[in-house]
């Protein structure tokens, strides 16, 4: 059904019938909308046909296909479509249909040998499994991919970690002798809101206000705002009120190797990130507010920091079972049944 909606015309139609999907979109002609409904739906019947007769099109046209109707939306849609093409030639790019447990095993027992991460494996898996359940939803296949039962790999978590007050002057003096004239902006930024580095570096001047910085361009898509120091505010403003800042993340990895630091395998990008919300749960700060300037999605993520926080540190003193009911002196612990018990130092 095309109708007119003010000076557009909004096309309403469902290609596959009643139980399929609903395609809602509007257009600036009406001969627009008549034309997209056409090529939607014969290239829908396209490739229903070739279904009707087998479905060996091999994994680098479903990418194509998965790309062309849903992938492009995506925020981070090319380096999903490229990251899929690595995986698809480094299966061989089989048959889809076919793509089976037993494959996708001796893949990762490869990539694993290799020195591939378990993470990264299965960030692939997740990726592929998206692909198939989309092209499964969208009518393209008519198959639930064997893909769909494989299981991740454990992963075993690295421990966050993060930068004391003395190694952060260590870093912000390499930073300072760096030629990259942005690299001590976009790395003060990330260190007195938490932003991730893409967030930092592409902050600009009409989203430096109210004395805090909007961060638009998210991970998640969701802005938020983080207010700071008023020296800090006018500081990053000033300098962009000259230009945007330049790419310095390389810039930023020569400092960083300069000044002598280590950091877990993984964590470069994000040690600033993390030492912004380690320091701020170490000084006492809460949880529920550190989530929402870190823009974290759901609080359980935030809480790997809460460690940290010096009630949680005291409230392990005080509340536990014993706690009021111990007492140390000459290697005897005092039980809350008032007899005493030695006590093994070296255990």
């Amino acid at each position: 059904m095309i109708t007119k909606v003010g000076k557009k015309y909004r096309l309403d139609f469902r290609p596959s019938g009643v139980g399929g999907k609903r395609i809602v979109k509007r257009f600036d002609t009406k001969i627009d909308a008549i034309q997209f409904q056409r090529n939607y739906v014969s290239r829908l019947s396209d490739t229903q046909a070739v279904q009707a007769i087998v479905d060996d099109r091999p994994l680098n046209d479903l990418i194509k296909l998965w790309f062309d109707f849903h992938g492009r939306s995506l925020k981070s849609s090319v380096d999903t479509r490229n990251r899929l093409f690595k995986l698809s030639e480094l299966l061989g790019n089989p048959r889809a249909k076919f793509i089976n447990p037993e494959l996708l095993a001796g893949y990762r027992t490869t990539r694993l040998n290799q020195g591939i991460s378990p993470a990264t494996l299965n960030r692939e898996l997740i990726t592929l499994k998206a692909l198939f359940r989309e092209l499964k939803r969208l009518s393209v296949i008519d198959y639930d991919s064997p893909v769909l039962t494989v299981r991740k790999l454990r992963e075993v978590k690295t421990e966050l970690s993060y930068l004391s007050n003395s190694q952060i002057e260590k870093l912000r003096k390499e930073v300072d002798l760096s030629t990259n004239e942005s690299l001590p902006f976009v790395v003060m930024i990330c260190l007195v809101t938490g932003a991730r580095w893409s967030e930092a570096e592409g902050l600009n001047y009409v989203n430096c206000l109210n004395q805090g910085f909007q961060f638009a361009d998210t991970k998640n898509g969701h802005s938020r705002f983080v207010p700071v120091n008023e020296s800090v505010f006018l500081y990053i403003k000033n300098r962009l009120g000259q230009g945007d800042f330049k790419s310095c993340y390389s810039a930023y990895r020569s400092a960083f190797k300069r000044s002598g630091l280590k950091v877990p395998a993984g964590q470069l990008a994000h040690i600033l990130r993390h030492t912004f919300a380690s320091h701020f749960i170490m000084n006492g700060g809460n949880i529920v507010a550190l989530q929402k300037i870190l823009g974290h999605s759901s609080l359980n993520i935030t809480m790997r920091y809460s460690h940290l926080s010096p009630d949680y540190l005291i409230q392990a003193i005080q509340l536990n079972p014993l706690a009021g009911n111990v007492s140390g002196g000459n290697n005897v612990v005092t039980l809350a049944s008032g007899t005493k018990k030695p006590v093994d130092c070296k255990a």
